[in-house]
C-alpha cells in the first residue's frame, strides 16, 4: 500500500493519493494547530527535553510516536459485497426473523388442516362379572353383577370414533386461510425491514472503518515529513543560523505533537469498526477489509420522485402495512361468518367386546358390551351467542381500521423521510465536490511551498501554513465523502431500494 505523498510535484500522481485523509478530528487538530502556531515568542526550551541524538525518533515520553509493528500474516479481505453477504446470512436479527417466519408458516398450515381435524376417538378396558340373559329374560340383576365383582371376572374394551367434515361454513374456512397467509406477508416484509437496516449498519461500519485507515495513513505521512522539517530547523539551530530561532521549533514540534494525538482517535474507530463488523458478519477470526481509500459512490444520484416512487413499492414498513390491511380484512369476513352455522357431514363407529357378558342379537336391543356399530349423516351445529359475536365483529372493524391508518401513515411519512434524505445527499455531494477543489488548490500550495523550500528561497517555517490548509482541506473532503456514501446508504433504506446504494467498489 502506497500511502499519500506530499512531495513537490505529487499532484497528478495516482498510485500516490491512494490514501485519503482523516474527518474532523484532524480538522479540530488543525485548528488546535493554528492557535499554538500563534502563540507568544516566549522561550520554552527549558520545559522541552533535548535528545541526544536529533535525527533519531523518540523511544518514550508524551509525543513519542507509536512503535512500528511489521504485519506478516493478513486476514482474509472481505469486501463490502462480501460482508453485506455475511450479515445476511449470518447476523443473530436475521436469524431472529427466520425462526418467527417459521411459526407464521406452521400457523398457515394449522389454518389449513384445522377445519378438516374435527375427530376424536376414546377407548378403554377393564374387567367385567358374568352377564347372562336377554332384555326380557334377564337372569343377572344389577345388585347380583356387582356383587359378583370380586368373583370370576373376565377382560372388556371398548373404543369409539366420531367426528365432523365440513361442507359449507359461510366463509370460515377460506377467511381464516387468508388472514394467515396475509400474517406470513407481514412477517416476510418484517425480516426485510430488518435485513435492509442490518445491511445499513454493514455500510457505515465499513466506510467507518476507510475512514479510520485512512486517518492514519495521512497522519504517518505528515507525521514524516514534520520529523523531516524539525531535525533541518534542529541543525540550523546548532550551526547558529540567524533566520530562525527555538520558538520557530517548539511551534512546528507542538504541531508535530497535535497530528500524533489525533492518532490514538482514528485508531479508536477503527477497533470500534472492525469490532461491529465482525460482529455483524459472523466472522470472528481471521477477518480484513481491502486496504483502499474512500472514494466518490459508485452510483448515480437520480431525481427524488424515482425513491419516492420506489418507496411506495419496496418500503418494507409499506408493504407490512399494506398486507396487514388484508389480514384484518380476512379476520372481519370470519367474525361476520360466525354468525351462521356450519353445515357438515357427522361420522361415527364403534366396538365393544366383553366376552363375559352374553351377545344380544335383537335388531331392537343395543348391546352396550358387545358389538360393532358405525353410522353417518347431514347436520349443522350453530353457536346462538348472536350478541356477543356482534361485539367481537366490531373489534375486527376497529381492528382494520386501525391497520388502514397505519397505511396511510405509512404512505405520507415515508414521502417526507424520503425527501429530507434526498436533501441530506444532495448536501453531502456538494460539500464533497467543494472540499475536493479547496483541497487540489490547498496540495498545490503545498507543493510550491515544498519547492522553494527545496530551492532555498523560504525557511522550513513558511511549511506550516500551507500544511494546516492542505490538512483540514483533506480531512474536510474525506469527512465528506464519508458523509456521502453513509447518505446514500441510508437514502437506499428508506426508499427501500438496496440497488441505490454504494457498493464501495
Amino acid at each position: 500500500m502506497q500511502r499519500l505523498s506530499l512531495a513537490p510535484h505529487a499532484t497528478g500522481a495516482g498510485p500516490r493519493l491512494r490514501r485519503a485523509a482523516c474527518g474532523l478530528a484532524l480538522a479540530l487538530a488543525c485548528a488546535f494547530t493554528a492557535s499554538a502556531a500563534r502563540a507568544g515568542d516566549d522561550d520554552l526550551d527549558d520545559d522541552e527535553p533535548k535528545a541526544a541524538d536529533p535525527g533519531a525518533p523518540k523511544t518514550e515520553g508524551f509525543g513519542a510516536p507509536p512503535p512500528k509493528v511489521t504485519v506478516t500474516i493478513r486476514g482474509r479481505t472481505y469486501s463490502l459485497l462480501e460482508c453485506l453477504a455475511l450479515a445476511d446470512r449470518n447476523h443473530p436479527n436475521l436469524w431472529s426473523m427466520r425462526a418467527k417466519l417459521a411459526f407464521v408458516h406452521a400457523q398457515l398450515d394449522e389454518a389449513k388442516w384445522t377445519p378438516f381435524s374435527q375427530f376424536s376417538a376414546q377407548g378403554g378396558g377393564g374387567v367385567l362379572s358374568p352377564v347372562g340373559g336377554t332384555a326380557y329374560y334377564n337372569n343377572t340383576p344389577r345388585l347380583d353383577r356387582l356383587s359378583q365383582l370380586s368373583g370370576a371376572v373376565a377382560p372388556a374394551f371398548q373404543i369409539a370414533f366420531n367426528g365432523t367434515i365440513p361442507v359449507y361454513t359461510f366463509g370460515k374456512i377460506d377467511a381464516v386461510r387468508r388472514a394467515a397467509e396475509a400474517n406470513i406477508r407481514v412477517t416476510e416484509w418484517d425480516a426485510e425491514r430488518v435485513r435492509t437496516q442490518v445491511r445499513s449498519d454493514v455500510r457505515k461500519a465499513y466506510f467507518g472503518l476507510q475512514l479510520a485507515r485512512d486517518a492514519q495513513y495521512l497522519i504517518d505521512e505528515v507525521q514524516e515529513k514534520l520529523d523531516k522539517y524539525i531535525d533541518t530547523l534542529r541543525k540550523k539551530l546548532d550551526k547558529g543560523d540567524k533566520s530562525v530561532d527555538e520558538v520557530d521549533r517548539i511551534r512546528m514540534e507542538n504541531y508535530r505533537d497535535e497530528v500524533l494525538l489525533r492518532r490514538a482517535q482514528a485508531n479508536k474507530g477503527e477497533v470500534f469498526a472492525i469490532s461491529a463488523l465482525r460482529f455483524f458478519t459472523g466472522v470472528q477470526t481471521n477477518f480484513e477489509v481491502p486496504d483502499e481509500p474512500l472514494k466518490r459512490p459508485d452510483v448515480t444520484v437520480g431525481p427524488v420522485v424515482q425513491y419516492l416512487s420506489a418507496a411506495r413499492l419496496l418500503r418494507p414498513e409499506v408493504n407490512m402495512a399494506r398486507a396487514g390491511v388484508d389480514a384484518r380484512k380476512a379476520m372481519v369476513d370470519y367474525q361476520r361468518a360466525r354468525l351462521f352455522p356450519d353445515f357438515g357431514i357427522n361420522l361415527s363407529a364403534n366396538y365393544n367386546v366383553a366376552p363375559s357378558a352374553v351377545r344380544q342379537t335383537a335388531a331392537w336391543i343395543g348391546d352396550g358390551y358387545n358389538g360393532f356399530g358405525y353410522g353417518f349423516a347431514f347436520g349443522f351445529r350453530w353457536n346462538l351467542d348472536l350478541l356477543p359475536q356482534s361485539a367481537r365483529i366490531g373489534q375486527a372493524e376497529a381492528q382494520l381500521e386501525e391497520t388502514r391508518s397505519q397505511l396511510r401513515y405509512a404512505l405520507g411519512g415515508l414521502a417526507v423521510e424520503v425527501e429530507n434524505q434526498y436533501g441530506t445527499v444532495i448536501e453531502a455531494k456538494t460539500r464533497e465536490e467543494s472540499w475536493a477543489r479547496i483541497e487540489h488548490r490547498a496540495k498545490g500550495w503545498l507543493s510550491l511551498t515544498q519547492d522553494r523550500i527545496d530551492l532555498g528561497t523560504n525557511d522550513e517555517r513558511a511549511i506550516i501554513e500551507p500544511t494546516q490548509a492542505y490538512l483540514n482541506a483533506r480531512a474536510q473532503h474525506t469527512l465528506a465523502l464519508m458523509d456521502l456514501n453513509v447518505a446514500l446508504a441510508e437514502l437506499a433504506r428508506v426508499s427501500g431500494w438496496d440497488a441505490a446504494s454504494p457498493t464501495g467498489k
